[in-house]
């Protein structure tokens, strides 16, 4: 996968629009729009900011193997992402395990509609 791609993916898990990541990295909104339109790879500067601001690896970014350090802190940083969900959907996890199979079956059919 290319690195827009991989930012792309980062963007929609954390909720983030493009103006929110120009914004948080003081990287111009045009310089993101043309690298995900071109799909180019930016400048060190601007890929080191946009790591930092979504909280992942360079080497996650540009698809590059990892190395043994860098890979247990990814997964420190996804157990963390993973409790960050929790925390905030542990309201709405709960409120479904109380529903009926067939209730859950609905959300779970709507929650794939909206998404589409």
């Amino acid at each position: 996968m290319s690195f827009w791609k991989n930012v792309a993916i980062e963007l929609e898990y954390k909720g983030l629009e493009r103006k929110d990541l120009s914004y948080k990295s003081n990287v111009p909104m045009s310089t993101i729009h043309k690298g995900m339109e071109r799909d180019s790879i930016p400048s060190a500067d601007t890929a080191v900011r946009i790591a930092k601001v979504l909280e992942v690896s360079l080497e996650y970014l540009l698809d590059m193997p990892e190395n043994e350090d860098t890979l247990q802190k990814k997964e420190a940083l996804d157990i963390q992402k993973v409790m960050k969900l929790y925390r905030k959907y542990n309201v709405i996890l709960n409120q479904l395990e109380n529903l009926s199979k067939k209730e859950q079956t609905a959300v779970k059919q709507l929650v794939d509609t909206l998404s589409k």
